[in-house]
């Protein structure tokens, strides 16, 4: 009987190890084998930000969706989470639209459940700082926005159009993609007047002695800005991008509809001449896609971070981006595929199921 129940509760701990293994200690055996990029600056150790970066969460919502499927997700997302904040520690978590799948289409209530949901599933600690884009999902593209729905989410998410964000001695431009839309709308044109104040205040940090900077509030030293959206900058397609996590043929060369997939070239000039971005970041699209820009004299790249979401993509990714005053460098990270979890799951069962076979063979022959 003693060994009987031995051998029953070996088998019960097995089963519980593997369920651990593949539900939690699995992300943080992924996310530790990617690590922070090491940058060549001048700045002082005090200077060097780590920024954590991802997209596309598409928490569902009370309308899409089975109850299982949204448990599985936010489940996966929540332990992806925490294990990179456990292991890398970041000083700032940029997180690019798209919080919602459905929060354009929700009541004041649903919408303040959600939010409550976001904040649990994302949870930093309390030095870590995390500042969020808007996207269409959470509000509805520029022509559906409803009344009051932008408002909520600018109020309980804490994030205005436009955000000008100074962390040591780096600057960061935030922006609601759906403000760039260039007509003369309110939210647009109150977009457009905040970017041409951060502009001023910059040219004032770059060149102080101008006649036009007396009067400037600002009390930082300049640096040159970082881009940050939803939506990827302008152009036709994601037919040049050729990272292993681009978007598959024939959806490569699919034209984007300027304005709903992409900001038009317009927009994107007036960003690059007012902000002159050393590099943006962006999501909207699920897939990675590096760009390079050239405007005038302007000349960046533009990162699309790949969607958070394993509703998304099967392969789930997120940057850790290193950044001086002069200098940063990325670094895009994987999280599991789910094809593996469930593998790597039905492995060790196997393996638990022959030791238990060979252990009361072994049992057997001794007796």
């Amino acid at each position: 009987m003693r060994r009987i129940t031995k051998k029953l509760l070996k088998c019960l701990f097995g089963l519980i190890f593997i369920g651990l293994y593949c539900e939690y200690f699995i992300y943080y055996v992924v996310v530790a084998q990617c690590y922070w990029p090491a940058i060549e600056s001048n700045a002082e150790n005090s200077e060097i930000l780590k920024a954590f970066i991802l997209a596309d969460t598409h928490l569902l919502g009370p309308y899409r969706g089975h109850w299982f499927d949204k448990l599985r997700r936010e489940w996966q997302m929540h332990q992806a989470f925490q294990a990179i904040i456990n292991v890398h520690n970041p000083d700032v978590v940029f997180i690019l639209g798209d919080l919602f799948d459905e929060g354009e289409w929700t009541d004041e209530k649903q919408f303040e459940d959600y939010v409550v949901r976001f904040y649990n599933l994302f949870a930093v600690p309390n030095d870590t700082k995390m500042y969020v884009a808007v996207g269409n999902h959470d509000v509805g593209f520029h022509n559906r926005i409803r009344r009051g729905s932008l408002q909520r989410f600018v109020k309980l998410l804490k994030s205005p159009s436009v955000q000008h964000i100074y962390l040591k001695g780096s600057h960061f431009v935030l922006l609601n993609s759906m403000a760039m839309q260039g007509d003369s709308c309110r939210l647009c044109t109150g977009a457009r007047n905040s970017i041409e104040k951060i502009s001023g205040q910059l040219k004032c940090a770059r060149e102080p002695g101008g006649a036009l900077c007396k009067d400037v509030d600002r009390n930082f030293t300049y640096s040159q800005p970082i881009l940050m959206q939803h939506f990827p900058l302008y152009r036709l397609s994601d037919a040049e991008c050729t990272e292993p996590d681009a978007p598959p043929l024939p959806e490569r060369n699919k034209l984007f509809r300027i304005k709903i997939d992409a900001l038009s070239k317009e927009a994107t000039e007036y960003l690059a001449e007012k902000i002159q971005p050393r590099v943006a970041f962006g999501g909207h699209t699920h897939h990675g896609c590096l760009q390079e820009h050239s405007y005038n004299s302007i000349k960046f790249e533009e990162h699309s971070v790949p969607s958070f979401s394993w509703r998304n993509r099967p392969d789930p990714k997120y940057m850790l981006v290193t950044i001086a005053p002069d200098s940063y460098a990325e670094n895009k990270c994987g999280l599991p595929k789910e094809t593996t979890i469930i593998m790597t799951g039905a492995i060790m069962t196997l393996l638990l199921i022959i030791y238990m076979f060979k252990e009361r063979r072994i049992g057997r022959g001794i007796f």
